[in-house]
């Protein structure tokens, strides 16, 4: 219940009201973490059409309630640093698997630091690591052994 009373802060902070479709939305991103607009839509199907969940998702954006984390060329949403501690996802090439990676103060320094050394102020920023999860990779190894 903490995180809805963020919720409802930030909306009615910036003149937005609370409502069903918003909640809605905003429980299956708690409840889901982390996925793309199509999961939300079928998802919420039956209680939010399709058209309020594109306008409601374009609201939590602007309001920065969720954030868009870039898969590839594609990209998935997530509630943003406001509701989830910090972190960074690795994505499986092959079966497009994604897990959250929590924050590693070692890596923060090296990212501040490279930051620093261009003159850059960072506001915020996300890591993509890209690889093989364990599961493809014995799936791969069994098929080439056959």
């Amino acid at each position: 219940m903490k995180q809805e009373k963020l919720l409802r802060r930030a909306l009615e902070d910036n003149g937005s009201r609370v409502t069903q479709p918003r909640l809605v939305v905003f429980r299956l991103l708690q409840e889901h973490g982390l996925q793309s607009i199509a999961e939300l839509i079928s998802r919420s199907s039956g209680t939010v059409d399709r058209v309020s969940v594109y306008r409601v998702i374009e609201l939590f954006e602007k309001l920065g309630i969720v954030r868009r984390v870039t898969i590839g060329w594609k990209y998935k949403l997530e509630l943003s640093e406001i509701f989830l501690d910090h972190h960074h996802h690795i994505t499986c090439l092959s079966c497009n698997k994604v897990v959250a990676v929590k924050e590693d103060e070692k890596l923060e320094k090296v990212i501040d630091r490279l930051a620093d050394g261009t003159g850059f102020s960072l506001s915020s920023h996300q890591l993509e690591l890209q690889g093989h999860c364990k599961t493809c990779r014995e799936r791969s190894t069994t098929l080439q052994s056959s």
